[in-house]
């Protein structure tokens, strides 16, 4: 292994590790792909997309990170895409996301789950509320932030960010996905395209 491969990161290997464990047929797609311009602004890097074959709501995954610096650690964005036909109109932007309320600041063990959304997001909001399996979800894993996409992109992003590390990493920490995880997110995908 040369030094390149050893100061490479690896957390799109990782998370597609832990989808191929749990069943799911996925692939790594070539780099470069449009779909890595999905949440990519100039600032943040893409690390490459994870194709979903089987037969799922999610199709594909984009990978982004934001490389630290003295002060601030990287930090990772994991995009789950749910491509489908929606408005073309920005006005009808939906966004749902979840706030996690600690027993004790940074350290502290999650307590809660709060559901915030925008008025377009109040439907979709109240139903992702009331499941158990996507509270669970955001509790395991990290903040999710659901949104309807228009124009270049269309259909449905979740993004999910996974618990963070006070330390700079080159790969990110407690990437994990079990089938619950798993089928959790794909209902997130299932409730936006039913929401009316």
């Amino acid at each position: 292994m040369n030094i390149k491969q050893i100061f490479r990161d690896k957390t799109r290997d990782k998370l597609q590790k832990k989808l191929l464990d749990i069943g799911i047929n996925c692939d790594l797609a070539e780099r470069g792909i449009v779909e890595e311009k999905l949440f990519n602004p100039w600032h943040r890097t893409s690390l490459g997309i994870i194709n979903i074959n089987s037969d799922y709501l999610i199709k594909y995954i984009n990978i982004i990170k934001k490389w630290g610096s003295k002060n601030d650690p990287p930090r990772w964005w994991i995009y789950f895409a749910i491509p489908f036909k929606t408005s073309e109109n920005k006005t009808d932007y939906i966004e749902v996301k979840s706030i996690r309320k600690k027993s004790f600041p940074v350290f502290g063990k999650i307590k809660s789950i709060e559901w915030k959304f925008n008025d377009k997001g109040n439907a979709l909001g109240n139903k992702i509320t009331k499941s158990s399996e996507i509270n669970s979800l955001s509790k395991e894993l990290g903040n999710i932030k659901i949104q309807s996409l228009h124009e270049k992109f269309s259909g449905y992003s979740i993004e999910l960010e996974f618990n963070k590390s006070p330390f700079p990493l080159i790969s990110a920490p407690n990437i994990s996905m079990n089938i619950n995880q798993w089928n959790a997110l794909n209902d997130i995908g299932k409730l936006c395209i039913e929401n009316k």
